[in-house]
């Protein structure tokens, strides 16, 4: 049985593994072959994992984060999560690594600790992320929100657009594709790429687009929301930098904030780093 094998049947034992480490959500993003799992076992069960990208450029061996991945790092099943089984699974799970040229990954916010990556002369730093607690009360929620945010510019927007999920995906892409042209950026990526991940999550019930339209049929803003068992992640987001004076940008983010708590039932609402 190859390891890839063996981590599809701990995933579906395992429901805490995020989604950016599901294999089907890793074969949408990196090709089936694009992709390998690490593993340690003590005995018959698995102590930790670690996905890797299997990607080689010029030449060089390079298993860095895939597109639409923002976490990875080792994952440890509830058993194996005390520090100490933690610093020697790690220090294994880096003994497996493959010969490579580059290696990077964000870890998972779980991972409190990065020690015996130091120690094996690794080098990292410190990324943030803005996580909302959505096992508290709503209404204490929204009162942290901005005063501008809460007296006027949601307000604003409700009486100019409605919240929908009625609209096609190439909506959203011609819309964050706006918010790229604003920037003066290209686009990371083509539709094709992202159709080919979001089959992947809406057939696995694990994504909810959102978007603020008008009455003219303009769409100001859009969400795109993901989610695995505790968490709710605002993957990606945009609006139309003609109509951004509406405030729809932020009551369509508060509208994903109110499904993930309300509809979803998750305990956390993670922005994956985004301002």
């Amino acid at each position: 049985m190859t390891n890839k094998t063996t981590y599809l049947q701990f995933c579906e034992k395992e429901k805490e593994v995020p989604i950016f480490s599901q294999p089907w959500l890793l074969d949408a993003v990196c090709e089936e072959d694009g992709w390998d799992v690490l593993i340690v076992k003590r005995g018959n069960e698995i102590a930790a994992t670690m996905p890797i990208q299997v990607r080689k450029k010029y030449g060089l061996s390079l298993p860095r984060m895939p597109l639409f991945v923002k976490y990875w790092g080792p994952y440890f099943p509830k058993t194996f999560r005390s520090p100490k089984h933690q610093q020697r699974l790690m220090r294994e799970l880096i003994h497996q690594f493959p010969k490579f040229d580059l290696f990077e990954q964000y870890f998972h916010p779980s991972i409190k600790s990065w020690l015996p990556f130091l120690w094996e002369k690794f080098e990292g730093t410190i990324r943030y992320t803005f996580k909302i607690n959505l096992e508290e009360n709503l209404e204490k929620i929204f009162s942290r929100l901005h005063g501008g945010y809460r007296n006027s510019n949601i307000p604003k927007a409700k009486t100019i657009v409605q919240i929908s999920t009625d609209r096609s995906l190439e909506d959203f892409y011609k819309t964050q594709q706006k918010t790229f042209d604003r920037q003066n950026l290209s686009m990371p990526f083509s539709f094709e790429v992202l159709k080919k991940l979001d089959l992947a999550l809406e057939k696995n019930n694990a994504r909810k687009i959102f978007f603020a339209v008008d009455e003219e049929d303009q769409i100001h803003s859009v969400v795109y929301l993901i989610w695995d068992k505790n968490t709710a992640y605002y993957l990606m987001a945009g609006d139309d930098p003609d109509l951004r004076n509406s405030g729809a940008g932020i009551w369509t983010t508060w509208h994903s904030i109110k499904y993930a708590k309300e509809v979803l039932g998750k305990k956390d609402f993670d922005f994956l780093g985004n301002d």
